[in-house]
């Protein structure tokens, strides 16, 4: 296994054979319990043995039972055109501003062919730049910045799934 995984748009990535790529992929479509759950099959092959090589194990996973393909990081305009072309089945576009992959308007993807794109990056990147914006107020001010009108703290708790997790406190309590 090649460990630790790498991002697909930094270098010094390592692959392991196709073979055990493969058989990685028949072991998640055996072990799936539910027909809806999608198996995506991403392959940083692109990087380290080459755009044909990944494209083969795109079509190998899709064989094995994978419902999507992901090539990641393809490098050129025409790579990005290819992918949905030469693979055989559904095909997923990592987006990442400034990434190797070409920058590419969804539209434009989704009419070359992929079915899926993803922004990994977006959120984390906005909530960072809030993050190091509301911290450089509070360093300049010395003053926490006071709560949005229209949230509460509970409003800001439930966000992140604080009913379920009072009511599963509720349900679990011991009783004394």
């Amino acid at each position: 296994m090649a460990s630790p995984k790498r991002c697909g748009h930094l270098d010094g990535k390592e692959i392991i054979p196709q073979a055990e790529f493969v058989s990685k992929i028949k072991a998640a479509v055996a072990a799936r319990r539910d027909a809806d759950f999608l198996i995506i099959a991403r392959t940083d092959a692109r990087a380290v043995a080459g755009f044909d090589e990944a494209v083969a194990r795109a079509n190998a996973a899709l064989a094995a039972g994978a419902g999507m393909a992901f090539v990641e990081a393809v490098q050129t305009a025409e790579e990005l055109a290819l992918v949905p072309r030469r693979v055989k089945g559904p095909c997923l576009l990592n987006v990442v501003p400034g990434g190797k992959t070409p920058p590419v308007m969804l539209p434009e993807a989704q009419a070359l062919g992929y079915r899926l794109a993803v922004l990994p990056g977006l959120l984390l990147g906005a909530v960072m730049r809030a993050a190091d914006q509301a911290l450089r107020a509070v360093k300049e001010s010395g003053v926490a910045p006071s709560a949005p009108r229209d949230a509460t703290v509970m409003d800001t708790f439930r966000r992140f799934g604080a009913d379920e997790w009072n009511a599963l406190r509720q349900r679990f309590a011991t009783k004394e």
